[in-house]
């Protein structure tokens, strides 16, 4: 049997990701999505995920954009001189510290949580860096301790977790995203090569927003996959191929 959790990443980014995102799940095939906590719409983003309890919510934990909820100096490792978060090729050529990262991962999910009124079902990482084997497992851990989910990124990683006893998919989808792989014949081609078990497959939708685009090297596209992530004939690849569609709390 294939099931398929579609997770928009993102949310709390900005007002128009944030509407795209539910858009997107009420009107298309998201059904879950991962809160940035210290994201300027955070805790706007909170209220809509209260007021859409069908939308399943994790915690998009964050090393690379804005400032850390914790106190800069207990995380060196992790921020720049003025206490901010670096881009990831910054943060990346670091000496990581992993229990400096589940400080601030603990800070993040502790937040998600007071946001959006319950236990967050699911985790993963901005910018994707929890390939790092340090912020591999404090991710890792992080799931260990709060019972989520958690993303894995390849075969490896997914046995390392599930080895431990942290509950992944089966399958994780990362080329959805970046011209020229965010139309819909590029979903259909996805799905048409989904595998048995479940996947999960990663996007950014958004509505129009300047500020995101003044902000963001990804704005203009996001308004692409939420045509994209809307549009019937991918609901109806689904229903072709008997593909159901779950969630991360149902893992």
């Amino acid at each position: 049997m294939k099931r398929l959790i579609v997770n928009a990443d993102d949310f709390g980014r900005s007002a128009g990701v944030d509407r795209g995102i539910i858009r997107a799940h009420r009107d298309g095939i998201v059904t879950s999505t991962t809160l940035m906590t210290n994201a300027p719409q955070a805790e706007d983003a909170g209220a809509l995920a209260r007021a859409t309890p069908t939308l399943d919510v994790g915690v998009h934990l964050v090393l690379t954009y804005a400032r850390p909820l914790t106190d800069p100096a207990r995380i060196p490792s992790l921020v720049r001189a003025d206490g901010s978060f670096g881009r990831p090729s910054e943060l990346l050529a670091r000496e990581i510290e992993r229990d400096e990262a589940l400080i601030e991962y603990r800070a993040q999910f502790a937040r998600a949580g007071k946001l959006i009124g319950h236990a967050p079902s699911h985790i993963d990482t901005h910018h994707w860096v929890h390939d790092h084997p340090a912020l591999s497992a404090a991710v890792c851990q992080l799931a260990v301790e709060t019972g989520a989910a958690a993303r894995t990124h390849t075969p490896r990683q997914r046995d390392e977790y599930r080895a431990k006893g942290v509950r992944t998919t089966d399958h994780f989808v990362r080329e959805f995203q970046h011209p020229g792989h965010i139309e819909v014949a590029d979903l259909l081609a996805v799905i048409a090569r989904l595998e048995d078990g479940v996947t999960e497959l990663m996007c950014h939708p958004g509505e129009p927003d300047l500020e995101l685009v003044a902000t963001s090297a990804y704005g203009r596209e996001r308004p692409i996959e939420l045509a994209t992530l809307t549009d019937p004939r991918v609901r109806a690849a689904l229903e072709r191929d008997h593909i159901a569609l779950t969630t991360f709390l149902a893992l």
